[in-house]
């Protein structure tokens, strides 16, 4: 093996050991290029690993999702790690932590950006670990006024 080489898979087997958790799912899925889902192409992530099964009340205007209802199913795995990794992908694209709450086989978080917030509620699933659930509640935060649409190519602010 040339020594290049050599060097490169000793980075990346490092990089892999140092990584905990969920985040070691999250880097396999964006090395085999499937990278992470979001929700309605917004800048919500969807729950890793999950697939979408129903959504209503959709309120988006552009890329801004302001409203509604997602649900999905799949396997949800060890609930700490998952919370881990959902904290890691919505704090990426700039939204905020603002409650965590994990217990054996559930947890729910909420997070905030501008006027809106994500509440995240998941569940594994012990007997059928394939019918793991999350549910994803859009919604403007309590007491703010809604997020601006998007006018030429501009976001927010006064009209």
């Amino acid at each position: 093996m040339p020594r290049a080489a050599a060097g490169f898979l000793v980075l990346v087997l490092a990089a892999l050991v140092g990584l905990q958790g969920g985040c070691v799912a999250r880097a396999a899925r964006l090395l085999s290029g499937k990278g992470d889902a979001m929700v309605l192409e917004s800048d919500i992530p969807a729950p890793p690993g999950l697939e979408s099964r129903h959504a209503t009340g959709i309120d988006q205007r552009g890329d801004v999702l302001s409203g509604g209802r997602f649900t999905y199913r799949g396997t949800v795995g060890e609930t700490d790690a998952y919370a881990d990794e959902l904290v890691e992908l919505y704090t990426e694209r700039g939204w905020t932590l603002w409650r965590r709450e994990v217990g054996p086989g559930h947890g729910r978080m909420l997070f905030r950006k501008d006027s809106r917030q994500v509440e995240v509620s998941y569940r594994s699933n012990p007997v059928d670990p394939a019918m793991g659930s999350a549910t994803i509640l859009v919604g403007a935060i309590p007491g703010s006024a809604a997020p601006q649409p998007v006018q030429g190519g501009q976001r927010g602010g006064p009209a």
